[in-house]
């Protein structure tokens, strides 16, 4: 009916500017107190595309950032297992040039040093960085090393390849005349670390080393497609070369009726050059990784500024205007005020009251 009487469309209208007042004051009110645009892309229009790129650019910065932190981190526990590492093998290595050594007393006594330096190594070989082993190559999620007195471990191997040796000489004691057999004759104490020994059970990749052994380096993501890579895997020549050396000089413990003076005095010599060997091999394998740790440190840093860089761009574009913010939600303030009591006025109305003004 054409100039009736609709009692919903004020209040209704009414209600609608209400809510819309009220979600424009809840998002002004946001950006007042955090200073960030409640949505920095709708404000920023046609150049919304710039800001998601460089949030992109943001989350790949601090991604490969922390990944080159991460990895540095795991190349300075590796050298601080090789440092403790090459510190135990030159004592003994001065142990084992000492008169002392020359006495069937010293040599017992070197022996003995020689298989506890052995367990220490066996367990910085096992050094753990945030619960990934750092000496085991690919498979970082075991330890790599079995423990030195294990069961099938490496004094079960070394003892095993000794006497068998013994009983190859008709049980006699080993002279210095059958030390190069006991090491490099068919299984031999070498066998064990150059994996031939005819029992695979004694062969190093088992009785030492169960990590993987795959030849794979660690490789760290530096760049689009760029990488460097590094190997500390445990069942490197480096660390197989240390512990011959060693096992060589633990057998300075075994009995008169096992090795004569002679013999011990022969592994002393032919242990002592393997054991130089391997420390050469070692302070060359702890340059590499310092190079890599320099070119790792490298990326983190230029990461680091380039992601500082990033979100400070990103900041600036994101930030809100809070005084023209501040004066805007005043007056949204007296819009909503006024809409609150055109709104308490339109419910009052009634039929009653609006009949008598048709009959003044």
């Amino acid at each position: 009916m054409t100039g009736g009487i609709s009692t919903f469309a004020g209040p209704m209208a009414e209600d609608y500017l209400i809510q819309s007042l009220e979600s424009q004051m809840n998002s002004l009110t946001t950006e007042v107190s955090s200073g960030t645009l409640a949505n920095p892309a709708a404000a920023m229009g046609a150049n919304a595309p710039f800001l998601y790129r460089l949030q992109s650019d943001a989350t790949q910065q601090q991604a490969l950032q922390s990944s080159t932190t991460t990895a540095g981190n795991q190349l300075s526990a590796i050298q601080d297992a090789l440092t403790s590492m090459a510190t135990a093998v030159q004592n003994i290595s001065t142990a084992a040039i000492s008169s002392a050594a020359t006495t069937p007393e010293g040599q017992t006594a070197l022996g003995e040093q020689a298989t506890s330096t052995m367990s220490q190594v066996l367990n910085l070989l096992n050094t753990q960085y945030a619960g990934s082993s750092l000496f085991g190559g690919d498979d970082s999620s075991t330890l790599p090393m079995v423990s030195a007195t294990a069961s099938g471990g490496p004094q079960d191997a070394i003892n095993a390849v000794l006497n068998a040796a013994v009983a190859g000489n008709g049980g006699q004691p080993l002279t210095s005349a059958d030390v190069d057999n006991l090491i490099n004759g068919p299984d031999g104490l070498a066998s064990i670390f150059t994996n031939t020994n005819s029992n695979s059970a004694l062969n190093y990749n088992s009785s030492f080393y169960t990590g993987s052994t795959d030849g794979q380096p660690t490789t760290v993501m530096i760049g689009l497609n760029q990488t460097v890579q590094y190997n500390a895997s445990a069942d490197q020549p480096a660390f197989s070369d240390l512990l011959q050396g060693l096992s060589m000089l633990s057998m300075l413990s075994a009995p008169s009726t096992q090795l004569d003076d002679t013999a011990k005095s022969a592994l002393v010599t032919q242990a002592s050059d393997l054991i130089n060997q391997a420390q050469g091999e070692l302070t060359t394998t702890q340059g590499q990784l310092g190079t890599v740790q320099s070119q790792l440190q490298q990326v983190s840093d230029t990461e680091q500024s380039a992601y500082s860089a990033t979100t400070q761009q990103i900041t600036t574009l994101e930030q809100a205007n809070t005084a023209a913010d501040s004066t805007k939600l005043s007056t949204l303030q007296t819009q909503l005020e006024a809409s609150y009591e055109v709104t308490a006025q339109i419910s009052q109305l009634s039929l009653a009251h609006y009949l008598p003004s048709l009959t003044a």
